[in-house]
């Protein structure tokens, strides 16, 4: 019997044999027998294969994601041929148990952001900073020999920033032009010629009575915030001790009086965290306190946009509805 049945056809069908005939002549055309392994019977099982190649990989391995803020991702990258070919959430933040034995929930799983799925873009995109880079005015102020003008400020013409060039420079040549800035501000701005040039440039007595006596404080270090600092950029603050040694150079000073550079925190150097935060729950702002959004009755999101600055965390904000 012919799949299409027109009704002419179908009434013809009707009076010959009957609908039971009809319906008999109808499963077999329309394949509508009962198949009891569909598995065993499925005409085309290719695109399995497809499907299987498409995630298959020679190995995998763990790493922290920490593109910005306290975000802090545990995630598992998947390699194959020898390229990263995509990311994904490790599922094992639930197995997570501190030293007294208390157990962390699956609620965190799978924790990952749009930005860490995309990771791989930017590892292999041809935007990718590969090298040391540094801005052209800067680097022709270094090689002048660190022109300034009568109260101590380097010529403007050297300094356009958003609007000059930027040069790729070796990593030995980066490092020469770090550390000889970082002594030549140090050398300017000590003493009591430095205090002087600070004066001139309006600084507040308080200021400068507060360096006492060694440039190597006008040099601020941040090493990041709470969590994200300790992982990735603390070491920011040890330069920033280590620095002492160079006072020790500069002014001849001993062990006792030697002064490092100032470590700032993200409350004193961009202000972008809110400081009554610590104030209420004794603790720098991290993201695991937006956990807690699940046990509150009001919530109120003042000053930041959640959904889009602490993407992994967003959950604990949408799903306090349910």
């Amino acid at each position: 019997m012919e799949r299409g049945f027109s009704r002419r056809g179908f009434l013809k069908s009707l009076g010959a044999a009957g609908f039971g005939a009809l319906a008999a002549s109808a499963v077999k055309a329309w394949g509508l027998e009962a198949v009891s392994n569909p598995l065993a019977v499925y005409p085309d099982r290719g695109w399995e294969r497809a499907y299987r190649d498409l995630w298959k990989h020679d190995w995998s391995f763990t790493f922290l994601c920490a593109p910005n803020d306290t975000h802090n991702c545990l995630l598992r990258g998947y390699v194959r041929n020898g390229v990263l070919v995509r990311i994904g959430p490790t599922m094992r933040y639930g197995e997570a148990r501190d030293l007294m034995g208390n157990r962390a929930s699956h609620r965190w799983d799978p924790r990952i952001c749009q930005k860490g799925l995309a990771l791989t873009r930017r590892i292999y995109g041809d935007r990718r900073i590969s090298g040391c880079m540094v801005r052209a005015g800067f680097k022709g102020w270094v090689e002048a020999g660190f022109p300034r003008e009568a109260r101590g400020l380097p010529p403007r013409e050297y300094f356009n920033r958003g609007r000059d060039e930027w040069i790729r420079v070796t990593h030995d040549e980066a490092a020469r032009i770090v550390a000889s800035a970082i002594k030549n501000i140090a050398e300017t701005y000590s003493g009591q010629k430095g205090a002087s040039l600070l004066k001139a440039q309006n600084y507040e007595d308080e200021v400068i009575a507060a360096m006492n006596g060694a440039g190597t404080q006008c040099l601020k270090f941040r090493g990041g915030m709470p969590l994200l600092g300790i992982t990735r950029v603390f070491g920011f603050y040890r330069f920033a001790n280590s620095l002492a040694l160079l006072d020790h150079h500069i002014r001849g000073v001993g062990p006792e009086q030697a002064l490092g550079g100032r470590g700032f925190d993200n409350y004193s150097w961009h202000t972008d965290l809110p400081p009554g935060h610590p104030m209420v729950t004794g603790q720098q702002t991290v993201e695991f306190d937006l956990s807690a959004v699940e046990h509150s009755k009001t919530i109120l999101v003042w000053g930041m946009n959640w959904i889009t600055t602490k993407m992994p965390d967003a959950h604990w904000l949408t799903e306090a509805r349910l």
